[in-house]
């Protein structure tokens, strides 16, 4: 199972550092938002290959509606020259999108850019961010990968694969898609801060939750006692919070029901010590080919250097 971290560009300096301990905590790649609350993609990209020999550095993810697609094709000419080491994440587009009140782009348009992108930058690692089936299916024809949305659920996870995997298929493409699982990550320097860190996760496991859950429930093995909540609570979701840590307006989205926020922690999020937080990714190595660990951003480095042995060891069992 391939690691890789994700990570929002605070500072060129900082995206610098962070990628040269991502390399040295053994993950296999690091992943670059694309939001505007934080430093510009593709420059961050850059960046973080300049400073690495190993990692492979993708963008996880981006989208076709606050980037046109020649801004896409050029930067995916320009960074194929770090010897194989750059990839494209692409999804419809969430946060980055809404914040200026635009709508994300139709999966149609998604799998566009991806097939023009492997036609004319081939080479190019591709995945597609898949909320649904739907999109899954589309992953399954133009990518070569996609990045399920569904958290820790083994069996929502295997339905993506399975639909993906069919739309291969029936396109005439050879070979598996890989599907790489996703995951908000706090790691304890020991187990009296678990409970605090797991508050501090709330917020963003809500926020991966909403992505996911927002426009349909249907495949996506929620319980049913949930959903009408689920839905009416997305409803306030405010944007100008989202991706945060700690105590906001999205934390307090479901304070009134703890059971739920248990369910959306526990499924989307992995929060323990070291030992806790491998057994945790480890129980997901059998249904993934790959695993997006979204770090703690504000304590980025100290977060690489206590996942540092988990990277290692399951880099070795692989």
């Amino acid at each position: 199972m391939k690691l890789c971290a994700n990570w929002l560009p605070i500072s060129p300096a900082l995206t610098r550092e962070v990628a040269r301990r991502a390399e040295l905590s053994g993950l296999w790649g690091l992943g670059v938002g694309d939001s505007p609350r934080y430093g510009e993609l593709y420059s961050a990209c850059t960046d973080a290959l300049a400073v690495t020999d190993r990692l492979t550095v993708l963008t996880s993810v981006t989208n076709p509606v606050t980037r046109h697609e020649s801004v896409h094709m050029s930067a995916a000419r320009a960074l194929r020259s770090h010897g194989g080491r750059f990839g494209v994440g692409v999804g419809r587009g969430d946060s980055a999108v809404r914040t200026f009140g635009l709508m994300p782009a139709p999966l149609a348009d998604v799998e566009h850019l991806l097939g023009h992108l492997r036609a004319e930058v081939p080479g190019t690692y591709l995945l597609f961010a898949a909320a649904g089936p739907r999109a899954a299916e589309a992953a399954g024809r133009v990518a070569d990968g996609l990045i399920a949305g569904t958290g820790r659920d083994l069996l929502a996870m295997d339905t993506l694969r399975r639909r993906a995997g069919a739309a291969r298929t029936g396109a005439g493409r050879p070979g598996p898609v890989e599907v790489w699982g996703s995951v908000r990550l706090a790691v304890a320097r020991d187990r009296s801060e678990v409970p605090a860190l797991r508050r501090s996760m709330l917020p963003r496991a809500i926020s991966a939750s909403r992505f996911n859950f927002a426009g349909t429930f249907a495949g996506k093995n929620v319980p049913e006692e949930f959903q009408a909540v689920l839905r009416e609570r997305y409803a306030a979701y405010d944007f100008a919070w989202h991706g945060s840590s700690g105590r906001s307006p999205v934390a307090g989205l479901f304070e009134d029901r703890p059971d739920i926020e248990e369910y959306l922690l526990d499924r989307f999020a992995v929060v323990g010590t070291a030992e806790q937080c491998h057994q945790q990714i480890g129980a997901l190595a059998p249904a993934v080919d790959g695993l997006f660990l979204s770090i703690l951003f504000e304590n980025a480095l100290e977060q690489l250097d206590l996942l540092r042995p988990v990277a290692l060891d399951l880099a070795g069992a692989a």
